[in-house]
């Protein structure tokens, strides 16, 4: 959709008008991580208070608690989520204004989809896979498989690796 609306116009308008779409993609995004994210943090947090007597197993948690880590989570996102896409948006494959909104508001709209169904999902996977689709759509040439492939497997260890690591500890304790 995003490529036949652009197709009549000079790239360096594209450009110029996408630039400013992805503060709105990349705001969405962080939203988005924030909002599926921050359950991980608000955890701990209440973990904390129910350890120092301040709140009880049977307390709902404050608001005060939901919306500062989920704040947290999206203003690091956005202050600094974008250098992990252009980061990714290099080494992956090179994207340009529209590509990176594409890729940004596919993440966006992924993340709030799974946070609305409760499902726990990966930020950096979730914006990885839009970025390898933006640039599949280009030509399944324009990925740099090798890197992908990297990324894959180092996804695929995570898990195992940190569950031995996980045993060895627990055994030595």
């Amino acid at each position: 959709i995003i490529i036949n609306l652009a197709k009549n116009y000079s790239r360096q308008t594209v450009n110029k008008h996408f630039r400013k779409l992805q503060l709105l993609s990349a705001a969405a995004f962080s939203l988005g991580h924030g909002g599926n994210d921050a359950q991980k943090s608000m955890g701990i947090i209440w973990v904390a208070l129910i350890t120092t007597g301040f709140a009880s197993v049977n307390d709902k948690i404050d608001l005060w608690i939901v919306l500062s880590c989920q704040a947290a989570i999206a203003l690091g996102t956005l202050f600094g989520g974008w250098r992990i896409v252009r980061t990714m948006g290099q080494r992956i494959t090179k994207l340009k204004p529209f590509e990176g909104f594409c890729a940004e508001a596919a993440g966006a709209i992924t993340l709030f989809g799974a946070t609305h169904y409760g499902i726990p999902v990966s930020t950096t996977h979730t914006i990885t896979g839009s970025i390898i689709g933006v640039g599949v759509l280009k030509r399944v040439t324009a990925v740099k498989w090798g890197v992908t492939s990297r990324i894959f497997w180092a996804w695929i260890l995570t898990i195992p690796v940190s569950a031995i690591i996980g045993a060895v500890i627990c055994l030595i304790f």
